[in-house]
């Protein structure tokens, strides 16, 4: 089983690192490509690596061929922008219409392929919880509103943005599965055996927020103090998602809410708002979201032990 992770540890760490070089490279004007491909790619790796530890549930097979297929796709459309095959336009519509033909394929296969699994399984037993986790958001964002702007009309694009999460579930499935197919799918169980229920969430957290590196100084353009808020929210709500995941043992339900908390993040802020923030007021923003995911920790799951079960596919319980 060591040998899976160690597989799943190269293989995304090499993919990053490749990413990493043509990202500095477009940014400094050496190639000429659109950024966002590689942004779409970097969201579907984790899976891929989950799947090519070939420790994943057998009945997940079609699946994981998906994922083989939405990569290779985003790639050879990447090269193809950078060669000049392509319009950087044309490319990003290719991908973008891979992504979301791909999403309606995943949903298809996980509702009617072999497993005939149902998408809101166990949505019912979280629902206060996921009302919860949105209002978080919402307070944030208010606060932000009415303290650095004047803008107040803005609160009406927090609940649009709430709109536009329930369909981003779904048309952005591909992104969200690749991800939490490995976090939460893939990682976390192992995890909190070795580690304790909650630090082996805090070390999935590290590990996840690790892994966004290439974006760090290319595309999201952070100051290195950023950096340190965005470990600290990432474990925040590592916190959140893996306590749906526990309660439900259903990877739609965390990316239900790594939806929400995408769609509910700063961008849905007015401009004024986001500029007079500054660093101070940043970092206030973030650590009142930060301070309220944390409080999932006390919830009973993570009081619970893991159960280690035995050997037969080399996967335990939590």
């Amino acid at each position: 089983m060591k040998k899976s992770y160690i597989v799943f540890a190269i293989f995304t760490a090499f993919t990053q690192a490749v990413f990493a070089v043509l990202l500095f490279l477009e940014k400094f004007g050496v190639l000429h490509f659109y950024d966002q491909i590689v942004g779409v790619a970097i969201c579907v790796v984790p899976a891929v690596g989950a799947a090519l530890t070939k420790s994943c549930d057998e009945e997940y097979e079609e699946i994981q061929r998906l994922f083989y297929v939405l990569f290779g796709c985003n790639c050879l459309v990447l090269v193809l922008d950078i060669l000049g095959i392509l319009s950087s336009g044309i490319a990003n519509v290719i991908a973008s219409a891979a992504m979301t033909i791909g999403s309606f394929r995943l949903l298809w296969l996980y509702n009617y392929g072999k497993k005939k699994s149902n998408t809101f399984d166990g949505f019912r037993e979280i629902r206060k919880e996921i009302i919860l986790f949105t209002l978080i958001l919402l307070g944030r964002n208010i606060f932000a509103v009415f303290a650095y702007s004047d803008e107040y009309i803005a609160i009406l694009s927090n609940l649009r943005a709430l709109v536009q999460a329930a369909g981003l579930m779904f048309v952005g499935a591909a992104q969200y599965w690749g991800e939490e197919y490995a976090w939460r799918g893939f990682l976390q169980k192992p995890l909190q055996e070795k580690f304790g229920k909650r630090w082996g969430i805090v070390v999935l957290g590290i590990i996840w927020e690790t892994y966004h590196f290439p974006l760090w100084f290319t595309i999201y353009d952070l100051a290195i103090w950023q950096v340190g808020l965005r470990y600290l929210i990432t474990v925040a709500l590592t916190f959140v998602l893996g306590y749906f995941y526990m309660k439900t043992d259903n990877i739609w339900t965390p990316i239900c809410g790594h939806a929400i908390y995408n769609a509910m993040s700063a961008g849905v802020l007015p401009i004024e708002a986001a500029v007079n923030m500054g660093k101070t007021g940043t970092i206030i923003y973030t650590l009142l979201a930060v301070v309220c995911f944390s409080l999932f920790a006390l919830k009973k799951e993570y009081r619970k032990k893991c159960k280690v079960r035995v050997k037969t596919k080399g996967v335990g319980t939590c």
